[in-house]
């Protein structure tokens, strides 16, 4: 449990960027609006989610309860607001009536109406019978904050750079605040009604006497847009959220700047303190909500370890290595059997978008957002090329089957085809748009490249640099394109929901595959060439026969779009991964689905399997920046499939799973669920015997799937008790880990956390 400080909350990890947040008046509960237009509701004493509340079809800009807390009032991007039974989960309302996204909304002092702030007005609203009770008129821009004096008074801010307050019993414009150099997102009122502060595109808050209208201070040091502000119950704290990705906490007396909050690695848009003023909750874009603890004045963050979405994920040829390409510009090298990550390979300025190993694995490819490619040992992890010529964005990078040429595709559309001894390049242009997949023929005397905003494939021959077809036919962008293993035909998907095989020889469409009903992102060959796979938004898998263009078997079963597909060396199995944040094993002559593998942190945007002989493994890359390798041993009866090691992007952290922290006095309950979320309470699978022994971690997962997926009632018991069993992720570090035989024996502490850490006292 490296890393884990007393004093710090659990998080909690959403599907989708987090818009909005409020706590109850009573500080029971935690309400979250999502850009899906869900809101989920938690529970502070647990954190675990009592309900969701859906309805809006759009994005959830604000929320926020009734005194009583038995109502919530939410705004959103689909340009009403709902009013909610926060005990039935039910909707009471639906207000509509704003010219434009509601993206604010408060409840009076006494409960009995609520202001919604959406296009250039505000409304008033009766909250028994949700009829409109005064709409107030006067920004000249969008209405972007509302919020109420305690008196009753309301006061909505815009993006005419002005705040005004108005008398609610008259619609009367009471005071005009102007001061601000860009437009105001969000306002919100002191405790005691005598202040205002609001946050602004300018970069800054400012704090406003009420009476006056004066502005009493400017709180600069934002680098971006402020998004949220609040007081704190007692009204000496002020907290700013902003796109800057930071939080930060003012002295609302003075105005100076008392702490910077950082780990957000998005957008933060909403901040909020609780009932009690000891805790703070920040929702970000990056999916995350950050539960911070400032009781004693020193705030501890969440850390959440992310080193940027996996790109790209290939296996070596020998099957022994894998690699891995990340939004942060860095590849990981990694060993096959133990998960060592054996080499970071550094030197990409911006994100890594493809890599391709050379017919013999010594060597690695890497194409990048910073217009070049370079050359790796792969033994070494030593750079030895670095190819400059592209005008834009690498997109994607092939090797070619000799293992003498890489051809690569960018953003402007240029080809290029590169020799590897002497660096020189053959430019192939008539793309008029961003090449976004390339490949090579078997035999490699051929390219073909397409373009995801074009619907044309061009098919190039490698010697002269010719454009020998252009393959026409697609409605829409082609999104990936593959040569069958004898190089005869080519597979293309596209947005325009179709698959096309193409006659390499001729050029012609020998089959359009229709039954998609969304974008097909991906279709790839069998190894055997008698079958192809495609997937995509439409949430299936379907199966085709080469021969025939019939489709052979549908796979559904994936809640979300399907982000890869891959066979088996075999042939005989299909993976797929989805936004759903699973794993599925299908069986291809059957279409059975054999097993489920659940990641509850982030969902997979790469598959490879490995090529070793009996090996039967696969390597999977997730949007968190972590990268897991599973085996699959299965029967006639049972699928078995274990992970054999798994890295998570936190830098300087090693997590040890199946480990029992035992005998522990004294923690609260907000500390044992931290615990729980880091593995480090349950019931123990390995045993420390021996003194300076490595600790390892084999986990498995295993499933028994008798009957197809797809005949399983939602929520039945085969996969939820998979779900149940899916494994914790063990971070491995480049060193081995040394353990002593030890336990815990005393934690000293509060039943809440403090602020001052707990003394931890072992004995061997």
């Amino acid at each position: 449990m490296s890393g884990v400080q007393f004093g710090e909350l659990p998080f909690l990890k959403e599907d989708y960027e987090v818009w909005s947040c409020a706590y109850s008046p009573d500080g029971k509960s935690l309400s979250v609006g999502l850009s899906n237009g869900d809101i989920k509701m938690y529970s502070t004493s647990t954190w675990v989610q009592v309900r969701i509340l859906s309805g809006h079809s759009e994005g959830v800009q604000s929320i926020a309860y009734s005194p009583k807390a038995d109502r919530l009032i939410s705004g959103s991007h689909d340009d009403t607001a709902r009013l909610w039974d926060v005990d039935a989960g039910t909707s009471i309302y639906t207000l509509s009536g704003h010219d434009g996204d509601v993206n604010g909304v408060a409840f009076s002092p006494c409960g009995g109406s609520f202001a919604s702030a959406g296009g250039h007005i505000v409304k008033v609203w009766d909250a028994g019978t949700g009829e409109c009770q005064l709409i107030l008129i006067g920004h000249g821009e969008s209405v972007t904050s509302v919020a109420y004096l305690p008196n009753g008074d309301v006061i909505a801010s815009s993006n005419d750079n002005s705040s005004r307050f108005w008398d609610v019993q008259t619609g009367l414009c009471l005071h005009f605040l102007g001061g601000h150099t860009n437009g105001i997102l969000t306002v919100a009122y002191s405790p005691r009604g005598d202040r205002i502060a609001s946050g602004s595109r300018d970069w800054t808050v400012r704090i406003w006497n009420v009476e006056t209208g004066a502005c009493v201070h400017v709180l600069a040091g934002h680098e971006s847009w402020v998004r949220g502000v609040a007081f704190s119950p007692q009204g000496d704290t002020i907290v700013s959220a902003s796109d800057d990705r930071t939080v930060r906490l003012w002295d609302a007396e003075s105005g100076t700047c008392r702490q910077v909050l950082t780990g957000h690695t998005g957008y933060v848009r909403s901040v909020v303190f609780s009932s009690k003023g000891n805790r703070i909750a920040s929702g970000s874009d990056d999916s995350t909500v950050r539960l911070w603890d400032v009781g004693s004045g020193r705030t501890r963050q969440i850390a959440i370890g992310n080193s940027g979405s996996v790109l790209s994920v290939r296996c070596s040829p020998h099957g022994l290595q894998s690699a891995s390409s990340s939004e942060n510009g860095s590849i990981r090298l990694w060993d096959v059997e133990n998960g060592d990550c054996r080499h970071i390979l550094t030197g990409h300025t911006d994100w890594v978008r493809g890599i391709s190993y050379s017919p013999r694995g010594d060597l690695l490819v890497s194409c990048s957002d910073d217009s070049t490619l370079r050359l790796w040992n792969a033994e070494t992890g030593v750079c030895r090329q670095t190819f400059i010529g592209h005008s834009g964005y690498v997109l994607d990078v092939a090797y070619s089957p000799q293992g003498d040429h890489v051809a690569s595709g960018d953003s402007s559309g240029s080809v290029r085809i590169w020799d590897i001894g002497t660096g020189e390049c053959l430019i192939l242009t008539g793309h008029t748009n961003e090449v976004s997949s390339i490949v090579y023929s078997p035999k490699g005397n051929q390219i073909a490249s397409a373009s995801d905003n074009r619907t044309t494939i061009r098919l190039w021959d490698v010697g002269s640099g010719d454009c020998l077809h252009h393959l026409s036919g697609h409605d829409s962008g082609v999104t990936s394109i593959a040569y069958s293993p004898q190089g005869d035909l080519l597979v293309s998907s596209s947005h325009d929901m179709t698959v096309r095989l193409w006659d390499v020889e001729t050029g012609n469409c020998r089959y359009i595959l229709i039954g998609h009903t969304s974008y097909v992102r991906f279709a790839v060959y069998s190894l055997q060439g008698d079958q192809v796979a495609s997937g995509g938004d439409d949430k299936s898998v379907k199966t085709w026969d080469v021969r025939t263009g019939e489709c052979l078997h549908t796979l559904d079963g994936h809640t979300a779009a399907v982000t890869s597909i891959v066979y088996s060396p075999q042939g005989d199995r299909i993976i797929s991964s989805s936004k759903d944040k699973t794993i599925r094993l299908w069986n291809v002559v059957s279409g059975q689905c054999r097993a489920i593998i659940r990641n509850p942190d982030t969902y997979i945007t790469r598959i490879a399997w490995s090529t070793a002989p009996g090996a039967n493994c696969f390597v999977a890359g997730c949007g968190d920046g972590s990268t897991y390798m599973w085996q699959v041993v299965e029967d006639d009866c049972e699928c078995h499939v274990r992970a054999l090691w798994s890295w998570r992007g936190v830098k300087g952290e090693l997590k040890v799973t199946d480990t029992l922290i035992q005998d522990v006095r004294g923690l609260s309950r907000l500390n044992k669920q931290l615990l729980k979320q880091r593995g480090a309470v349950g019931e123990p699978a390995v045993q420390l015997r021996e003194a300076s022994k490595k600790v390892t971690s084999t986990l498995s997962v295993v499933s028994a799937f008798k009957q197809p997926a797809i005949e399983e009632a939602p929520g039945s018991s085969s996969a939820d008790n998979l779900a149940a069993e899916q494994p914790e992720s063990e971070q491995l570090e480049q060193e081995s880990l040394q353990v002593e035989p030890c336990a815990i024996r005393e934690v000293s502490g509060t039943s809440e956390p403090t602020g001052q850490d707990p003394v931890l006292t072992s004995q061997k």
